[in-house]
This record gives C-alpha cells, sequence and structure tokens, in this order.
C-alpha cells in the first residue's frame, strides 16, 4: 500500500463516529443501519453520510438484502492491523484510567 493510500485512510477515520463505526464492523462482522444507530446514538441521514465515505474510500462494502442494506468491513491489507492497535490502546488507556 503506497503512502499517499494509507494518509487517505488516517483522514478518514481520523473522525470519531466513522472510527466507531469501522470497529463495530470489526466487532460484529455485518450490521444495517438501525443497528449502528443504537449503537452510536446519531440520525440516520448523519449515519449514511459517513458510511458514504467510508464505502467510497473502500473501507467499507455494503450488500442489500431485501429492503435492508448491511455494510461490513472491505477486504483491506492495513485495515485490520491498524483497527488491532487501535482497540489495543483503547483498551490499555480504559485499564489506566480505572
Amino acid at each position: 500500500m503506497d503512502l499517499q493510500r494509507m494518509a487517505g485512510i488516517f483522514k478518514v477515520l481520523s473522525h470519531p463516529t466513522r472510527l466507531k463505526i469501522v470497529l463495530l464492523l470489526k466487532e460484529h462482522g455485518r450490521m444495517c443501519v438501525c443497528e449502528l444507530m443504537s449503537h452510536l446514538n446519531t440520525t440516520q441521514s448523519n449515519l449514511s453520510q459517513h458510511l458514504t465515505v467510508l464505502r467510497l474510500t473502500g473501507l467499507v462494502e455494503s450488500q442489500r438484502t431485501g429492503n435492508m442494506i448491511y455494510y461490513r468491513l472491505a477486504e483491506n491489507e492495513f485495515l485490520p492491523h491498524l483497527l488491532n492497535n487501535v482497540e489495543s490502546l483503547l483498551t490499555k488507556e480504559m485499564t489506566l484510567s480505572e
């Protein structure tokens, strides 16, 4: 992966809502908008905008099943490693603050 592409991923994930979305998708595998909304406490339109950004940058894929659209993480050689490190840092941070 080239540096330009990697920098773009960091830019997209710098927004807390988008980072939460990809962490939720990593944890749950696939989720619909209504499931994501219940975890994120945001509106459908706001969530859809963030999902569009994630989809356009190739981090998230969508699949229509009936009238529901499910989202999951796209295959990416860099993203799983990055998310594992983010989760590790968050766990460490939470442990230190207790």
